[in-house]
């Protein structure tokens, strides 16, 4: 029984609208007759039909229709007050009418219905366009490092005699950075699958930004390891209410972003500063850069950009999870560039704890 009430309500209220329409194209129509004795008023109320079918389907615009003959019959064709008509030019007029609006309306409806079927057609296609993109780039940033994990190990256990301690070092050394980069991967994927079930609940707690900085500096040294990194931090930076580890996940993927996307041996800036009661990290490359275009879009899931072809392999999960971990920290991050090939700037802003609170955590620990 409940479950049929919004269905009512719903009906109830697009037939009132549709009754709406009416009035108003009736009240249009009385303010015409000031100035114009005895209009043409049904182009008046088959606008309302329009609208009605339009807006709410097949069934309110014919109400309208049928309320919109009514309407023009009893308060604009003689005899006034009166559903009677004199006039056969003017009841044939009404007839007309009638028969049009019924006409257009019904056409009005199946019209946005083949739209609607359409633009349900157009989603879909590019749902298996998005699908089809992600299982391959799934596939990709899998069977990369697991290529090289196996090439690597192969190599060892067949020919290891054979080689020297600094080849054996090198491909242990390829088969560890191989296996961390298919274990973030993998991490960013079950993240990405966290984030979409709505089991993000962080887990707040006072700290300082520069014990997040140092923490995820070191657990990217790997993906840092051909860059200059810089970090320059005020030491009096205001203490921090966030989740350690959500935080320090969206900063590891910054970082991994800049590196990715700068040539070795290019400087990586990682600054701060107080912005009124936030506190704004930035962290700049001298990559790439963002085309301007692709701005409003890189922290889209699986978002590429348009120039795929030239980036480095990846899922363009990083950036998404990054957001949604930032975000969930009562943050919000934005990304900034000159354009392509001037390198790229990602900004995080983060509210300051509160003083009193922080003292009071600070003192319980």
């Amino acid at each position: 029984m409940n479950a049929q009430i919004p269905s009512v309500s719903r009906v109830a209220k697009h037939y009132g609208g549709a009754a709406g329409t009416v009035a108003i194209a009736g009240l249009i129509a009385a303010a015409i007759t000031v100035f114009v004795p005895q209009p043409r008023v049904s182009v008046l109320f088959l606008c309302a039909v329009l609208a009605s079918a339009a807006l709410w389907g097949v069934g309110p615009s014919i109400f309208a229709a049928l309320l919109g003959a009514a309407v023009a019959a009893f308060f604009f064709y003689p005899p006034i007050y009166n559903f009677g008509v004199d006039n056969p030019q003017d009841l044939l007029d009404l007839v007309v009418f009638a028969v049009a609006a019924v006409l257009i309306g019904m056409l009005s409806d199946k019209v946005r219905r083949i739209a609607a079927v359409m633009e349900d057609a157009r989603v879909r296609a590019k749902t298996d366009e998005l699908r089809e993109a992600l299982l391959n780039s799934i596939s990709h940033d899998l069977k990369t490092p697991l290529a090289s994990i196996i090439g690597s190990a192969t190599s060892l256990q067949s020919f290891g005699t054979l080689y020297d301690a600094k080849t054996r070092a090198d491909l242990i050394a390829t088969i560890r950075e191989e296996a961390e980069r298919l274990n973030h991967f993998i991490g960013n994927v079950l993240d990405l699958t966290r984030i979409r079930a709505g089991d993000l609940t962080p887990r707040f707690e006072i700290v300082e930004l520069a014990d997040i900085v140092d923490s995820a500096l070191r657990k990217a040294a790997c993906l840092l390891a051909s860059h200059d990194v810089r970090v320059s931090l005020p030491d009096d930076l205001p203490m921090l209410r966030l989740d350690l580890f959500l935080m320090e996940h969206a900063l590891i993927n910054l970082l991994e972003n800049a590196a990715k996307f700068s040539p070795n041996g290019s400087r990586i800036d990682v600054t701060a500063e107080t912005a009124g009661r936030d506190i704004r990290l930035t962290i700049r490359d001298r990559g790439i850069g963002i085309p301007a275009g692709d701005v409003p879009h890189v922290f889209s899931k699986f978002y590429r950009g348009e120039t795929n072809d030239a980036k480095p392999a990846g899922s363009g999960l990083g950036l998404a999870i990054c957001r949604a971990f930032v975000e969930a920290n009562d943050g919000r991050v934005e990304a900034l560039s000159n354009g392509e090939g001037q390198g790229a700037v990602f900004r995080v802003t983060l509210p300051a704890a509160d003083a009193a609170y922080s003292e009071l955590m600070v003192a319980d620990e």
